[in-house]
């Protein structure tokens, strides 16, 4: 990314705060016309002005979009007040190259106040209400951010300048308040917002009232009485005195501390987060901050339940449901299952980065019982989260694949005490290390342990059928005949990972199974044991202890189909990767001599298997793939109303295709079809460009992987991912000329026109109303998942 991006972005919200200086009066004011002579004013709201009805709306359709996670421009977060009030900095979270860790600087966690906030660092962009009626430096910086960027507007519906840069990795400035005028000299393009079309003047009104009226915070809300008395249980259950409960709850809160936690019964929320704190239930909460969640709290401490402050951005949001029958089912897998503890697990990293060790007493049934139940959420945490960029996580991965689980009755680490307790000390993960090793010891430690590993599970298999004969289909978790978490479809799309229960797209180039070590470790290698300021060396460790994961995963999956084609069939999965150590050495696929009980008839083993698997259950499969698996278009739904029938029809034409065009449109588009005036009916659509690479077992060079002419598209109903990389949008009337006219767009100047005739550009006078639409309909169509988009990836098509 340009320098342009992040001075700019800052601009964003010194845009938003500036306008303080222009106050609640008619334009004379003395600052704005001395500091910004011959750039446009706008006036502030003179009514009082509500952060809540007035002000979070603008700040979180047009600034949260950009500004909501870790990755936000200069660490500014707009989806809540604390976060405007803490303002921005010109230390990075994403640093590639950092050789020490970073002290963290979480909202909410890490510091509390604007005070604390300028200590580590950050400079305003509002002031606090106290101070809004001082002389402020920022006021200038302000005040010509949002002037710059009304005197400089984009041609609409024009792609922007080569030189406004929107790339994820590009520099940023960071622009402090006595940087500005070199930037303005410097980035005419750089005002607000960035590389948008322009706010509403009603927009920029708000903003400018709000801050000239001292930027006044909403005010304190108690949680209702069914909220708190809800609460009051969870707490009572988390914190229970018993050793087999302190140990559970010790569990629990690890693998589920990055949840948005809901009760069902109030699907609105509050969305609330576990927490560890110095205080008991009952009392303010005074949170124990620390880099992991089995870091060494130092002190007494009970898990408490929090309700989250700021505006639902969708990346982050994971969510989980609480509930009388969430209870039992807990209440039956830890505290009624048959184990007697004797010890409370330890905060030593060897032992508490570790959960085979720390969790050793809690039988391996109940803990793998517990991710099966919820496996959707584990997968989703890998790969999403609040650490929001996800490159470590995601470059790991193909860009389609199934998922599927081993069943807990033929996983010998459940059914079987002496599997884990012989191979535990050889599962340790990165985090172990704390990023003292370096690459080098990291690689060559992991590939003696896995090797190791996989050695002793190979001789406990061989040992429990002697006979050789294999995995048979019920080998698989069936979901219990009712689960439909036993299926997922994961999705790389370059950072835009998403992850879908059943099987959705064409069948892909590799698939997944994983056991109980499989899944435990990788939540503790991405998630548990990730962190996203930590140095070089353990972001290294921790993307290749993955690759391991991946690989054994992988052939886990192989293991279900015939030996004689196993070999090749991996083969083809990691061209120009078969002499890396860890293809041919720690990670080589084993079992060979093992047979598999599976009856396979046609010639694509591979195929054949997952369509037996996903005829072993309705219920669970979920219905079929009509628009990606159609071997004969047209294939309708049954449950479709007429209009998307016919729409579909045409979509069909997209789906599981290949063709120059594939390679052209962006990773993830959001394609609405207009069917009425008024849009109340309209449909929407996800096209998710699958890139296809010779192998993803590297951790650079990945563009000389690529096999563009290999690339396919997943044609979704309805939304898809957390980070739009365009919208489209068409009347229904029209959608054959708009599937005609993108399969023959195999030229860029093609794509062009295409793009011209039918593509939402961030410069389009209609971006804003598509978006918020878009919002909209996501919240109408999934209220508890919804959230909102981050736009900061929309690409200049």
């Amino acid at each position: 990314m340009h320098a342009v991006r992040r001075a700019a972005v800052f601009g964003l919200a010194a845009f938003l705060a500036a306008a303080g200086v222009i106050a609640c009066q008619p334009k004379t004011t003395a600052s704005s016309a001395s500091s910004a002579p011959g750039l446009p004013i706008v006036e502030g709201l003179e009514r009082p002005v509500d952060f809540e009805r007035d002000v979070r709306p603008v700040l979180d359709n047009r600034c949260a979009v950009c500004h909501g996670c870790y990755d936000a421009p200069c660490q500014l977060l707009l989806s809540s007040y604390d976060g405007a009030l803490r303002g921005a900095t010109k230390q990075s979270v994403y640093d590639s190259s950092r050789l020490v860790t970073a002290a963290p600087t979480r909202l909410f966690v890490d510091a509390h106040g604007a005070e604390a906030w300028r200590a580590k660092g950050f400079f305003p962009v509002v002031e606090a209400p106290e101070k809004a009626g001082a002389p402020r430096a920022s006021d200038e910086l302000l005040l010509r951010m949002l002037a710059l960027g009304q005197a400089h507007p984009f041609a609409a519906g024009k792609r922007l300048p080569a030189s406004v840069g929107l790339d994820v990795d590009r520099a940023l400035t960071c622009a402090a308040g006595d940087e500005f005028e070199k930037y303005a000299r410097e980035r005419p393009l750089g005002g607000m917002p960035y590389g948008m079309a322009p706010l509403s003047n009603d927009e920029l009104a708000t903003l400018v009232g709000w801050v000239a009226q001292g930027a006044p915070p909403p005010p304190a809300i108690a949680p209702s009485a069914l909220i708190a008395a809800q609460v009051a249980v969870w707490e009572a259950f988390l914190n229970g005195e018993s050793l087999k409960e302190r140990i559970s709850g010790r569990y629990l809160y690890e693998h589920w501390f990055v949840a948005d936690l809901y009760f069902e019964n109030v699907p609105d929320g509050p969305f609330l987060r576990v927490l560890r704190s110095r205080t008991p239930p009952g009392q303010a909460i005074d949170e124990i901050a620390t880099a992991r969640p089995y870091d060494d709290p130092g002190a007494r401490f009970w898990y408490r339940l929090q309700p989250i402050e700021a505006s639902i951005v969708h990346k982050s949001h994971i969510v989980y449901a609480l509930g009388p029958a969430r209870l039992a089912r807990l209440q039956t897998l830890f505290l009624a299952a048959d184990w007697q503890p004797t010890r409370l697990p330890g905060y030593r990293p060897e032992e508490a980065s570790n959960p085979f060790i720390s969790f050793d007493q809690i039988p391996a049934r109940s803990r793998y019982q517990y991710m099966l139940d919820d496996a959707q959420y584990f997968v989703m945490t890998f790969i999403r989260g609040p650490v929001c960029r996800g490159q470590i996580a995601v470059d790991v991965i193909e860009d389609q694949f199934f998922v599927s689980f081993i069943d807990p009755d033929h996983d010998l680490s459940i059914t079987n005490p002496g599997y884990l307790a012989k191979t535990k000390s050889l599962l340790s993960l990165p985090a172990e290390h704390g990023g003292k090793l370096l690459p080098g010891e990291i690689f060559l430690a992991f590939a003696r342990d896995q090797r190791k590993y996989l050695d002793a599970r190979d001789a406990f298999y061989k040992a429990a059928d002697p006979k050789l004969r294999g995995p048979a289909l019920d080998w698989l978790w069936d979901g219990d005949g009712q689960n439909t978490n036993a299926l997922l479809t994961v999705f790389r799309n370059y950072g835009n990972a998403t992850v879908v229960r059943g099987y959705l797209g064409a069948i892909p180039k590799t698939a997944w199974v994983m056991d109980y070590p499989i899944f435990e470790r990788i939540y503790y290698d991405l998630v548990a044991g990730f962190d996203v300021f930590g140095n070089v060396t353990h972001q290294v460790a921790t993307r290749l202890y993955m690759d391991h994961l991946r690989m054994q995963s992988e052939n886990l999956f192989l293991s279900f189909l015939p030996s004689k084609g196993r070999e090749r069939l991996r083969a083809s999965w990691y061209v120009g990767a078969t002499h890396q150590i860890d293809y041919f050495y720690a990670d080589r696929l084993r079992g060979l001599d093992h047979a598999t009980q599976i009856r396979f008839s046609a010639s694509d083993p591979k195929a054949e298997l997952i369509e037996q698997v996903l005829a072993r259950s309705a219920v669970v499969a979920g219905p079929p793939d009509t628009l990606n698996r159609c071997a004969a278009p047209p294939c309708a739904r049954v449950d479709a109303r007429l209009e998307e029938r016919a729409v579909e029809a045409q979509l069909q034409q997209l789906a599981s295709v290949k063709g120059a065009w594939v390679a052209r449109l962006p990773e993830v588009s959001l394609l609405r079809v207009r069917i009425d005036p008024t849009g109340s009916h309209d449909l929407v659509y996800s096209l998710v460009h699958n890139d296809a690479h010779t192998n993803v077992a590297f951790m650079f060079g990945e563009d000389d992987r690529r096999v563009p002419a290999d690339d396919t598209l997943t044609v979704v109903r309805g939304h898809f991912g957390s980070y739009p990389n365009f919208f489209f949008a068409v009347d229904a009337a029209r959608l054959r000329e708009f599937v005609d006219t993108l399969r023959g767009a195999s030229s860029d100047v093609a794509y062009e026109r295409f793009v011209d005739a039918y593509g939402v550009r961030r410069s389009d006078a209609h971006f804003w109303a598509n978006s918020d639409w878009l919002r909209e309909d996501l919240r109408r169509r999934h209220p508890i998942e919804a959230g909102i988009y981050d736009l900061g990836r929309y690409v200049n098509d």
